[in-house]
C-alpha cells in the first residue's frame, strides 16, 4: 500500500511540474525581440532625462530614460532589453508628476516638483513619431525641433 502512495505521489508531483511549466509568462510568451538604442536632440542639443517609449499596435510597450548625453537603450522588461519587432509608434516625454515624501515627524511630508514638458506639442501626438524595429540591433536617432 505504501509503495502505491508512494508511486502516485510521484506522478502527481510529475504531473505538477509539467502543468506549471506552460503557466506564468514564460520565454514563450515573449514576442520577438530587437535591440533598440539611440539618441534623443531638442535643437540640436541632448535631451536628458527624457522618458522614450515604444508602443507596437499590440502588446506590451518598451521603455528607456536618456541620459546627460540624450542616449537611451529599451528595456521590454526588468529582465529583457529591446522592444518588439514590427511596427511602433514612439512617445518621448520629459514631463514628470510632482510627489510626496513621508517624512518621519512631520505630518505634511516633503513636496518634490515635477518636470516640465520639454517636447514641443507637435511630437506628441500618437502616430507622429514611428519606428519600424527590426530582428537584431537598432538605432533610432529623433532630432526634435521646437520651431
Amino acid at each position: 500500500m505504501l509503495k502505491i502512495l508512494n508511486s502516485m505521489a510521484a506522478v502527481a508531483a510529475v504531473a505538477l511540474v509539467v502543468s506549471l511549466s506552460g503557466c506564468g509568462g514564460g520565454a514563450s510568451d515573449v514576442p520577438d525581440l530587437g535591440q533598440v538604442a539611440g539618441k534623443v536632440t531638442l535643437d540640436g542639443e541632448p535631451l536628458p532625462n527624457a522618458k522614450v517609449r515604444f508602443q507596437p499596435p499590440d502588446g506590451r510597450s518598451s521603455e528607456g530614460v536618456t541620459n546627460a548625453s540624450g542616449e537611451y537603450t529599451l528595456q521590454y522588461n526588468i529582465g529583457l532589453s529591446g522592444a518588439k519587432v514590427g511596427p511602433n509608434d514612439v512617445f518621448i516625454t520629459t514631463a514628470t508628476e510632482g510627489t510626496l515624501k513621508t517624512v518621519p515627524g512631520d505630518d505634511d511630508g516633503e513636496w518634490t516638483e515635477g518636470a516640465p514638458e520639454l517636447v514641443p506639442a507637435k511630437y506628441l501626438q500618437p502616430g507622429t513619431l514611428t519606428a519600424e524595429v527590426k530582428a537584431g540591433s537598432n538605432t533610432f536617432d529623433f532630432a526634435l525641433e521646437s520651431k
